[in-house]
């Protein structure tokens, strides 16, 4: 028997406001409470958190990366010289009667720290310095759709690397590349496209800038990871220089910057959503499968137990519960909401026990027993195919919607349109800022995102001549 509950499939577009309350209705987060726009985190909402951040910051400690922990107030006299090469400060807020300020982002700290690990010759610290920072930046406000980008204190995870050699950072720039991009599109599939920013929009501070930008439900983009080749723009500004033993002089370091924001966990949530209801990946769901003993009887408790047992021996995450029948439906919608990806129902009919499975909004029989030790290994082998299940899904649904979004454009007065509906407009364009200005004139809303990595052959939207770069234009939260 097989019951259709929820269709589950992917929404094709969501604003903030519904989102937020399914963030609230979910136990993930409580939004602007205390503080307007705020996240506040529930325990469920930061378990799934941690499970996905815990996934970035093992590939990097296999990288060599070694987590640390920066503060968040800096100096103001710190920022003189980067100021010079780029208004940092502009982002950062000043306490009030103290001579602190907040950061926007750690770059400057991080820096000023690997120079004193240096200077100090700490536990004889030496080139390459491989770091990484897991915690609260703070930003001001934006004029967004974008749920998460209103202004607030929010988390990033922000990796800095010093090299002796301009090639050695150059080497590490693909290293960033790749984790970026295992994290975002390989780990998760988020919709999204992978760019280089233009030089005309590229930070002083940065020689090169790779972006991913992920699409959402809520026409436009969010940055997710980005990429910054400093080069020694940076470790110069801050005077970051090491001991060249051989040449008995002291030369400045090379660095790259990359990292992720909480907006990647939001980007997954706001595009695996249907709307009504989350959809998590096994491998991130703090529950993946909720057992409701409906038996109502204690004499099964034995069973039961013998089912957890069996779980627990498979490094299943479970949670198991005694309810009463009436409470089955809203115990199934609760699961529904919160992206629960399995639940195994056990109930009594006459003399029988039926067991059922609910996945992805499917509602299906298991087995009828009336010994529950005999299907254990059903159950079992059950759950694990619907994990995989739920998962190959939820890859499927992503991989829709990236397809449906970025649609190819070759005339220049159609562009807006493109942009003013949501999508990704995937263009030929010279890349240069005199083409950038230009198509950007034509658009009433929205920018140039920047440029792919690939190559591929094409009529240039504004000169029409054979060029073979391409670029992404969308409204970028």
């Amino acid at each position: 028997m097989v019951t259709q509950i929820k269709k589950g499939v992917v929404m094709k577009n969501i604003d903030s406001n519904t989102f937020k309350s399914l963030i609230n209705n979910a136990s993930i987060a409580l939004m602007g409470i205390p503080v307007k726009e705020s996240i506040n985190y529930m325990p469920y909402g930061l378990k799934i958190r941690n499970l996905l951040y815990d996934k970035a910051m093992e590939l990097l400690n296999n990288g060599g990366y070694q987590k640390v922990m920066l503060s968040d107030f800096i100096n103001p006299d710190s920022l003189t010289e980067i100021d010079k090469v780029s208004k940092v400060s502009s982002g950062y807020m000043r306490v009030e009667n103290k001579n602190l300020m907040i950061a926007a982002g750690h770059e400057v700290n991080a820096y000023l720290f690997i120079k004193e690990l240096i200077k100090h010759g700490y536990q004889n610290f030496d080139l390459p310095v491989k770091i990484y920072n897991f915690g609260p930046v703070y930003r001001t406000n934006k004029n967004t759709k974008y749920p998460f980008n209103l202004g607030e204190r929010k988390s990033f995870l922000e990796c800095y690397s010093v090299f002796k050699t301009e090639q050695e950072a150059e080497n590490e720039l693909e290293f960033a590349i790749n984790w970026n991009r295992n994290v975002i599109r390989k780990l998760l599939h988020i919709p999204s496209v992978e760019v280089v920013r233009p030089r005309s929009t590229n930070k002083k501070i940065s020689k090169r800038t790779i972006c991913i930008d992920s699409i959402t439900p809520l026409n436009e983009t969010v940055i997710t990871g980005m990429t910054y080749f400093h080069d020694d723009i940076f470790t110069k500004s801050v005077n970051l220089r090491y001991k060249d033993q051989i040449e008995n002089r002291n030369k400045i370091a090379y660095s790259v910057h990359f990292g992720l924001s909480e907006n990647i966990l939001f980007s997954y949530l706001l595009n695996s959503c249907d709307g009504k209801n989350l959809r998590l990946y096994s491998f991130i769901a703090p529950i993946q499968v909720n057992i409701l003993n409906a038996l109502n009887d204690d004499v099964y408790d034995s069973a039961i137990d013998n089912l957890n047992n069996i779980l627990k021996e498979n490094n299943l995450r479970y949670n198991t519960e005694k309810i009463i029948r009436k409470k089955i439906t809203s115990k199934i919608e609760n699961n529904t909401i919160q992206g629960v990806p399995v639940t195994i129902l056990l109930k009594k009919e006459g003399n029988n026990i039926e067991i059922y499975s609910i996945c992805n909004g499917i509602q299906k029989l298991v087995v009828t027993t009336n010994d529950i030790n005999n299907c254990l290994e059903k159950v079992l082998n059950t759950i694990i195919t619907l994990l995989d299940k739920n998962d190959k899904k939820i890859i499927k649904d992503m991989t829709l919607r990236e397809k449906e979004s970025i649609v190819e454009c070759d005339d220049l007065e159609k562009l807006d349109e493109v942009v003013k509906n949501g999508k990704i407009a995937k263009v030929h364009l010279k890349n240069t800022d005199e083409s950038v200005h230009i198509v950007e004139s034509h658009l009433t809303g929205g920018e140039v995102l920047g440029f792919g990595l690939n190559k591929e052959n094409g009529y240039d939207i504004v000169t029409q001549k054979t060029v073979d770069t391409i670029a992404f234009i969308s409204r970028r939260s």
